[in-house]
């Protein structure tokens, strides 16, 4: 059996959105270069050393996902979206997390901060868009 046969989309290329960034969490580099690789030299300029330093150690065809890509990034300070995008080769840079509704069809929500995530991820759900949340989930009850 072959990846697209198992793929929910067939052969359709998954478009996906990455959303938020906080201090002390990095994923919106690491997780956006796994699916759609990077550019090393804008890569290197990543406030969080680790992240170019394991990139560089993983051979570079193992860092895109077939028949998947980020295409569309918003993060909560503007320039951080800019930066990311250049680095991990993202297309688009929105100005709103929700300009992402009706142009990919899912969002990764990349932040930590749990008791954040019900209001950054309630217009995603309401549009009956899939959301991978980052953990914890939230962190009260």
């Amino acid at each position: 059996m072959q990846v697209s046969d198992q793929f929910p989309f067939g052969d359709k290329k998954l478009k996906l959105a990455m959303l938020g960034m906080v201090d002390g969490n990095g994923h919106p580099y690491s997780w956006s270069a796994m699916f759609n690789g990077y550019n090393p030299e804008e890569m290197a300029k990543c406030p969080y050393p680790a992240i170019p330093a394991y990139l560089g150690k993983e051979p570079k065809d193992t860092l895109q996902i077939p028949n998947a890509q980020v295409t569309h990034i918003w993060t909560d300070e503007p320039a951080d979206a800019i930066h990311v995008a250049k680095a991990s080769k993202i297309s688009n840079v929105m100005e709103k997390a929700t300009d992402a509704i009706g142009k990919v069809d899912a969002v990764i929500v990349a932040t930590d901060k749990g008791h954040e995530h019900v209001e950054r991820c309630r217009p995603f759900i309401e549009a009956g868009m899939p959301v991978f949340i980052d953990k914890p989930l939230t962190d009260n009850i």
